[in-house]
């Protein structure tokens, strides 16, 4: 079965980050694997953007996610193997250099159709994961009906 298993959530979407973890934590149940939650804020490298954005702009936004991640985990997340990241960069490259480093053998993901609920981990990100992952990938739907 799984040892550690990698969930991504959009910390933006708290009930559908919820469904995720909570569907990642059954199957941990399964064998007592780990889980790690990740939430990836997207950087300020863009020429366009880090030209107005300063060093306090982006401590300051670090922080804020970071206090959203820390809520959300403690709202949601009960047990022992779970730990939580904040990463920063392209959501779907950071995720899989976590996956890889962390030693991951699997990452729950969401996925939606329709882009309406979702944006940050549908069609792109998920996919991009599903392909490019060097472990097993479990891409969840409609988990909000």
């Amino acid at each position: 079965m799984f040892n550690k298993i990698l969930v991504p959530v959009d910390i933006d979407y708290p009930k559908t980050s919820k469904a995720v973890y909570d569907n990642a934590a059954e199957l941990a149940s399964l064998s007592g694997a780990q889980i790690r939650i990740v939430s990836v804020m997207p950087g300020f490298t863009m020429p366009i953007v880090a030209a107005f954005v300063t060093e306090e702009i982006k401590a300051e936004a670090l922080a804020h996610f970071k206090n959203a991640l820390d809520t959300f985990v403690a709202q949601n997340c009960k047990g022992a193997n779970v730990s939580h990241k904040i990463l920063v960069g392209k959501h779907y490259e950071e995720i899989l250099k976590m996956a890889d480093k962390w030693e991951a053998d699997l990452i729950v993901v969401y996925h939606n159709r329709s882009r309406t609920v979702n944006e940050a981990f549908s069609s792109t990100c998920a996919q991009k994961v599903v392909k490019e992952a060097n472990c097993s990938v479990l891409r969840l739907r409609n988990l909000l009906k």
